[in-house]
């Protein structure tokens, strides 16, 4: 995973030439957040920026939020991987998540609950150029958050760090949602994104597929990757750039092919 996640990271910053030139694109030099067997994979790591301690209406909502956000965890066999990430309930029983973060995964594939439960879980649907994917998840009864494609300038990414059995809460400024370029999962294919960028809030690993909660029950993004050269700084897809995928997880029963590792 280390040296898939460097090969994107120079793959992105050759692009940086030619979005420049496009108009108004934002080329990403990312590093994605997911924890691989210890290893925080090239990722910037900083402080976390904790919610106020003081209680707000604010406060209280994500606190209820952060009850459908949920730590995933799976094997790949084929690359011998063993990862942990952070997904969210989105409809009944159902995991909206990051598709790197599955990519390959055979075996011990589950979702684990604030309250320490573990459900098995089966990928319904998955879209590697996207870098989204579904879980179905039997017997998830967490109510879900809805998502919001309304305009943002604060969120609360809501995720768990690796090795965490509590979700971190972690007050971000979001910028305006913009048109970037990076490459698909498997670094093959030149993708346009639709991404909100925000600072402020410092991804871990383990915090890959956070959502960005905006208000009570809402989620305006998901975390996909953070700036390599920022600690703070993060992009998340759009709730518009995950509304197809999101859609046809909602509606998939089958397991669906998410093979190779990324």
């Amino acid at each position: 995973m280390v040296g898939s996640v460097r090969r994107s990271v120079g793959a992105a910053r050759k692009s940086v030439g030619a979005a420049r030139k496009s108009a108004g694109a934002v080329a990403l030099a990312v590093c994605v957040a997911v924890f691989v067997a210890g290893s925080a994979a090239g990722c910037a790591v900083a402080r976390e920026i904790a919610l106020p301690a003081a209680p707000t209406a604010e406060a209280g909502a994500v606190s209820e939020a952060a009850h459908s956000v949920v730590r995933v965890r799976g094997y790949a066999s084929s690359c011998r991987k063993r990862l942990e990430a952070t997904g969210f309930v989105y409809a009944p029983e159902r995991v909206l998540l990051n598709a790197h973060t599955v990519a390959g995964v055979d075996r011990d594939l589950e979702v684990v609950l604030d309250d320490g439960r573990r459900l098995a879980a089966r990928v319904v649907a998955f879209d590697p150029e996207v870098d989204a994917a579904v879980l179905r998840v039997s017997g998830l009864a967490t109510r879900p958050l809805r998502l919001t494609e309304a305009a943002i300038t604060t969120a609360v990414v809501v995720g768990y760090r690796k090795g965490a059995t509590v979700p971190a809460a972690l007050p971000a400024t979001v910028r305006p949602d913009q048109p970037a370029e990076s490459y698909d999962i498997y670094n093959r294919v030149r993708v346009p994104r639709q991404v909100h960028r925000f600072h402020g809030a410092a991804i871990t690993p383990g915090m890959s597929g956070a959502p960005l909660i905006a208000g009570e029950n809402r989620v305006a993004g998901m975390v996909f990757a953070v700036d390599v050269d920022k600690a703070d700084v993060g992009y998340a897809l759009t709730a518009a750039q995950l509304r197809a995928v999101a859609a046809a997880g909602r509606r998939a029963t089958a397991t669906v092919p998410h093979d190779p590792c990324d």
